[in-house]
Order: C-alpha cells, then structure tokens, then sequence
C-alpha cells in the first residue's frame, strides 16, 4: 500500500511537468554584467541575458535625487543579449541608484547601482577685470588694474594659486607682467586682486591676458575675517584721485588669533566696470571678537575718484590657535 501511494505521488508530479506551459520553464531574464558603482562623468554599462530572443527591453534608470537618465533607447535582445551603454551626468546626485529592466514576457528585474560623485578640482576663471592708466606728470606711466578671480569648485579651496597679468598692446605685443601667487581662494569664492605697476614711457594697453595656475587643492576649511563699512577715500594731496580704501576687520574666528592679513581691492565705478585696484596690510593681532581699523593706500591714486564708486576687499589671513 505504501508502495502504491509513492507511485501516485510521483505520477502526479511527472504529470504536473508535463502540462506545465513551455515558456515558463524556458523564459528568463539575468543580469549578465552591471556595475556596483559608476562614477559621474564616465561611461556605464549594463547587460542582460534574454529567454526567448529577440524580445524587445527597456532600461530605466532612477537617480538618488528622483531624475532619470535620457537617452536609453528600446533594445531587441538579438541572441539573447540586451545591453545599455550611458554616460552619468555630473549633475546628477551621487548615492543609491534603481536600474529596472523589462523584457515583455520574459519578466523584469531590478538592481542597484552607486553613483560616486567626481572630486572637482578648482579652477579659478577670470570673471571681470578692467584697468585705467595714468601717465606721469614728466615721464612714463602707471597702470593700476583689477581681476575678480572665481573658485568654481564648490568642495575645494584652491591653494598656491599664481596669476600671472601681461598688459598686451594694440599690435599683441607685450608691454609687461606683473606676477601674484594667492595662497588659498575658498571652495565657491571670488577674490579681488589688485595692483598698480609702472612703465618707463607711455603705456597704450589695449587689453590683459591673464594666466592662472592652481599649485593644489585641498578640502575647505578656509575660515575669513568680516569686512565692514568698507568705503573710499580721496588723495589727501590731490583729492581728484582716490587715495585709500578704508574699513573695519573683525576676527570671527571662535578659536584662532589673527596675527596679520595681506587685502587686496577692486575698485568700480558706478555701472560695476573695474577700474583698477590696489593693495594693504593689517598687522595687529586680534583675538577672537575682536576689530580693528583697515586702511589700503597702495597704488589707487591712479584712479579718478570722480568715477570711483565702490571697493571689493579680499583676505589673505595668517592665524595662530588663541591662547587661554
């Protein structure tokens, strides 16, 4: 009897194969190959295998900030192979993504992937500059200039950072250089370079040509003074030319003395064009909350004052941790 009820049991299940429908034993859809992590910027692939071939697939793939990639197109699995090929936008959000294929029926699948973002490294852009020239009451001249330099990393300050300003002629020759090495500009920030140089004879600029080389970056930790009631001041010789560039210096620091500061500024007339720049220092030492008063006087007496309307102030500070 228990011979018998084996017999039927195993009957039933060879009976139970036999009917069963053909594609469900057969279709199928596998990850052939996918990577665990893609970096923004750079190519992707993602491959399946088909059963049956020749099924028609599509890919979709959701990002971590909700958007999805454009451009994947239908693929007919010929062979039984469907695969994709994108680029990760760098504008995506990196973290967790859902890459969903369907295959009509040879069903569907879901796998994650890791968007890692790109490290951005600075570059620093020139995103204004301007100049005015005085020629000298006897002989030769003076140029004062300003470039407003942009950080476009939004993670990186930029380090050892070297403008190096040609003043061009008409003709593209070259008249001179004048060469600045900037210590850090912060991740995301600008900073207004200025300074006055002087030429021998007349001095017809038709143009700057500025080159930047970025020597490092490093993760932002750049922490600067505040500036207030930054305001200008004419020549105390010869009130028709700017004279200084004054204001208050505050160390907001909560844990570090400011033991000096190299400033630099842009001036602009009224419509926002550059007409120069100039530069000082400030060499007390304050501790946290504290202030000072700041005074600029080098090289803005090239500026009229009748055009000057306000000044852009930049910081190079040397700090100490704060003692107590």
């Amino acid at each position: 009897m228990a011979k018998a009820a084996r017999f039927t049991a195993l009957a039933a299940v060879a009976v139970l194969a036999a009917v069963a429908p053909a594609s469900a034993r057969t279709r199928g859809l596998h990850v052939s190959s996918a990577p665990r992590h893609a970096l923004q910027g750079t190519n992707a692939r993602i491959s399946v295998t088909v059963r049956p071939a020749g099924a028609a697939c599509t890919l979709r793939l959701r990002y971590h900030d909700g958007s999805y990639q454009q451009g994947l197109a239908r693929v007919v699995a010929r062979g039984g192979l469907a695969s994709w090929t994108w680029t990760v936008p760098t504008t995506v959000q990196a973290g967790q993504a859902l890459a969903t294929v369907r295959c009509g029926r040879a069903g569907s699948l879901t796998r994650t992937l890791v968007v890692v973002g790109r490290l951005i490294a600075p570059k620093i852009v020139v995103q204004q500059s301007g100049y005015s020239v005085r020629p000298g009451t006897t002989s030769g001249a003076r140029l004062s200039y300003g470039l407003i330099l942009h950080n476009a990393s939004p993670t990186q300050d930029a380090t050892s950072v070297t403008v190096q300003t040609n003043f061009v002629l008409a003709d593209d020759h070259l008249l001179g250089t004048d060469t600045h090495t900037i210590s850090t500009i912060g991740a995301g920030a600008d900073y207004a370079l200025g300074n006055t140089v002087s030429f021998p004879g007349a001095a017809p600029i038709a143009r700057l040509e500025v080159v930047i080389q970025t020597g490092g970056f490093a993760r932002h930790t750049l922490h600067l003074p505040t500036l207030a009631n930054i305001h200008l001041v004419p020549g105390q010789f010869d009130p028709s030319w700017l004279g200084k560039v004054e204001g208050e210096l505050q160390n907001t620091d909560p844990a570090l003395t400011l033991r000096s500061a190299t400033l630099s500024a842009v001036v602009f007339d009224q419509a926002g064009n550059i007409l120069g720049g100039g530069n000082g220092f400030a060499f007390a030492a304050l501790p946290p909350g504290a202030r000072e008063f700041l005074s600029l006087g080098n090289g803005f007496d090239v500026i009229p004052m009748e055009k000057a309307a306000q000044a852009r102030v930049s910081i190079t500070p040397s700090s100490q941790q704060a003692s107590g």
